[in-house]
C-alpha cells in the first residue's frame, strides 16, 4: 500500500509539476527518500519517491541516461527534482531520458522544502493505514454474521467482496471446498507445496507484476482443516492479510463444530466400552446401545489391542479409518500403553487396515492382536485374548495382526472352567516374574515369551528382542531359579505357553479415559 502520486501532484500547496511520465501517475509511493548520489540504487527498494536538487549530475545526455536507467532499474515510483539551487531548471537532458523509460519527474519549485514533501507522504501513508483498520473493523462482523448464517462458503464470499480478490477454501488434500467468484482454481502448486506437510503451521506470499497471493493455513491446535488462498491482481495490502487471517480463524472454528462432537461422542463410546470390557454392563443393555450406534452385533464381537506409540494418537488414525467404513469408534486408552478397539465379528479383515493406519499416523512400530469371536458378555475375556495376541505381536516383531486363534492354548481358553484353571496357572507361575520386573526393572516376562514363542532358539529369540544371546541366556537362568522347573522340558515350556495365554500383563487390568 502507498501513496497515489496523482494525489501527491494534486496538493496545491506543494506546486509540485509534471515534467515527464505523466501516463505513469497511477503509480504509488511507498517512501520519499532525498539522496544526491549519482548512482542512488543500491540504497533503494522500489516505490521511492526520489528527491534530488541534481548536486553531483552533469547535465548532459549520456549522464543523464544513465542516472535515470538506474532508477528505472531499481523500481523507483518517481523523481522529484528541486530547481533553485544546483540548477535554475531541470536539465532537458534529464526530462528526455525520463520521458524515454516513462519515469515520472516532477520539478519541486525552490519554495516547497523537500521535508514538505516528505511530509506529504507519510501523514498520508498513516492516513491510509487508519483507514484500513476502520474499513477492517467494519468488514470483520459481517465476516462473523456470515459465518454464522453460512458457514465457510459464506464466509469464502464475504472475503472476496470484500478485498475484491478471489478465495479458494482448500482441504487438508488441496482440493477445493468452496470459492468465490465460482469456478476460481486452486493457489498454485509450488505455493502450496512450500507450506510443507499438513500438521506444520504454515502461511506462504507470493507478489509480482501480475498481483499477489497469499494463503493462509486453516487450523486449530494441532487439527488442520485445509487452506485459505486469496488472489488479487493488484499488490496486497495489511487489509488483505488481516482479513485473510480472520476468515481462516472463522472457518476453523466452523470446521471444529463436528470435531468437538465427534470427539465427545468418542469420549463417551470409550466410557462404554470400558464397562464393556470390565463386564460391569449387561449384554441387553450393551446390545441396544451398540445397535443404536450402528455398530453391527449380529455375529459378536472381536476386540483389537494395539500396543507401541500414542495410544491417543492411534485411536485418532483408527478413528477415521472406522468412520470411512460407516462405522463408530468404540475405543479407548488402556493400561501398560495398549490400547482396545471394538469391531464387529464380521469385520475381522478391517484389524489389519486400521493397524496399518495406526502405524502410518504414530509413524513408529506398532504391534496388534485380535480376540477371537465371542459375545457381549465375554467382553472381558475378549480383551484378555486381545492384549495377550498383541504382546506375542511385539514378541514376533511382527507387522501383521496376530490372531488369538493361532495362539497355543487357544481352545483351553475357550470354556469359563479352564479359563479359571489357566488363570491360576498364570498366577502361579508368572507372578514371580511380574514382581521381579517391578521391583528389579528387568525383562524377565518380555524375554520368556520370546524364548517360548521362538522354540528355545537362542539366536531367534535374543534377535526378536534386540539384545545379545548371552544377554537372554542370563535371563532365562534367572527365569529358571523363579520358577522352579527345567526350561529344557517340554512338558515345562507347554506349561508355561499356557500361563502366558491366560496372563495378564502389569497395566492391562487398568486403563485411561
Amino acid at each position: 500500500m502507498g501513496v497515489a502520486l496523482a494525489w501527491l501532484v494534486r496538493r496545491q500547496d506543494l506546486r509540485l509539476k509534471v515534467l515527464a511520465g505523466r501516463s505513469s501517475l497511477d503509480r504509488e509511493v511507498v517512501w520519499a527518500h532525498s539522496i544526491e548520489l549519482t548512482d542512488p540504487a543500491p540504497w533503494l527498494n522500489g516505490g521511492e519517491l526520489v528527491l534530488t536538487t541534481g548536486l553531483r549530475l552533469v547535465p548532459d545526455s549520456g549522464a543523464c541516461e544513465d542516472y535515470v536507467g538506474r532508477l528505472a532499474k531499481a523500481g523507483v515510483a518517481a523523481v522529484g527534482f528541486g530547481v533553485g539551487l544546483t540548477h535554475e531548471t531541470v536539465p532537458e537532458a534529464l526530462v528526455d531520458a525520463a520521458d524515454g523509460v516513462g519515469l515520472p519527474l516532477l520539478e519541486v519549485p525552490l519554495p516547497t522544502p523537500f521535508l514538505a514533501v516528505t511530509k506529504a507522504v507519510m501523514e498520508r501513508l498513516a492516513e491510509q493505514q487508519y483507514e484500513g483498520v476502520v474499513q477492517a473493523s467494519r468488514i470483520q462482523p459481517r465476516m462473523t454474521r456470515a459465518a454464522l448464517r453460512g458457514g465457510a462458503q459464506a464466509v469464502v464470499r464475504e472475503l472476496a467482496v470484500s478485498t475484491g480478490t478471489s478465495v479458494v477454501l482448500l482441504d487438508p488434500e488441496s482440493k477445493v471446498r468452496a470459492a468465490h467468484p465460482p469456478g476460481a482454481g486452486a493457489p498454485e502448486a509450488a505455493l502450496v507445496a512450500d507450506l510443507g506437510p499438513p500438521e506444520r503451521a504454515a502461511a506462504a506470499v507470493s507478489s509480482g507484476q501480475d498481483g499477489g497471493l497469499a494463503v493462509q493455513q486453516v487450523r486449530v491446535g494441532p487439527r488442520v482443516h485445509g487452506r485459505l488462498g486469496l488472489v488479487a491482481d493488484r499488490a496486497l495490502t495489511p487489509v488483505d492479510h488481516l482479513l485473510l487471517g480472520h476468515a481462516a480463524s472463522l472457518v476453523a472454528l466452523e470446521a471444529e463444530k463436528p470435531v468437538r462432537l465427534r470427539d465427545e461422542q468418542n469420549r463417551v463410546n470409550g466410557l462404554f466400552l470400558r464397562m464393556l470390557l470390565d463386564g460391569s454392563i449387561a449384554a441387553s443393555a450393551a446390545d441396544g446401545h451398540l445397535t443404536e450406534a450402528g455398530f453391527p452385533v449380529r455375529y459378536g464381537i472381536r476386540v483389537l489391542a494395539l500396543r507401541g506409540g500414542s495410544p491417543r494418537q492411534a485411536l485418532q488414525a483408527v478413528g477415521k479409518e472406522l468412520a470411512e467404513r460407516g462405522l463408530p469408534l468404540f475405543g479407548r486408552a488402556h493400561g501398560g500403553g495398549a490400547m482396545a478397539v471394538l469391531l464387529p465379528a464380521g469385520h475381522g479383515g478391517t484389524a489389519q487396515t486400521v493397524t496399518d493406519a495406526a502405524r502410518a499416523r504414530l509413524n513408529s512400530q506398532v504391534w496388534a492382536g485380535l480376540s477371537a469371536a465371542h459375545q457381549l458378555a465375554d467382553g472381558p475375556v475378549a480383551l484378555t485374548e486381545a492384549l495377550n495376541a498383541a504382546s506375542v505381536a511385539r514378541t514376533r516383531g511382527s507387522r501383521d495382526v496376530v490372531a488369538f486363534e493361532s495362539l497355543a492354548g487357544r481352545l483351553l481358553a475357550a470354556t469359563p472352567e479352564t479359563r479359571t484353571i489357566l488363570a491360576a496357572l498364570a498366577q502361579a507361575q508368572l507372578a514371580p516374574l511380574a514382581l521381579h520386573d517391578t521391583e528389579h526393572g528387568t525383562d524377565l516376562l518380555v524375554s520368556l515369551r520370546a524364548f517360548l514363542e521362538h522354540n528355545g532358539q537362542w539366536e531367534a529369540a535374543s534377535a526378536a528382542l534386540g539384545v545379545h544371546r548371552h544377554t537372554l541366556r542370563s535371563r532365562m537362568e534367572r527365569v529358571r531359579g523363579l520358577v522352579g522347573g527345567d526350561l529344557d522340558s517340554a512338558h515345562v515350556r507347554a506349561e508355561l505357553l499356557l500361563a502366558l495365554s491366560a496372563w495378564q500383563e502389569p497395566g492391562d487390568h487398568g486403563g485411561t479415559d
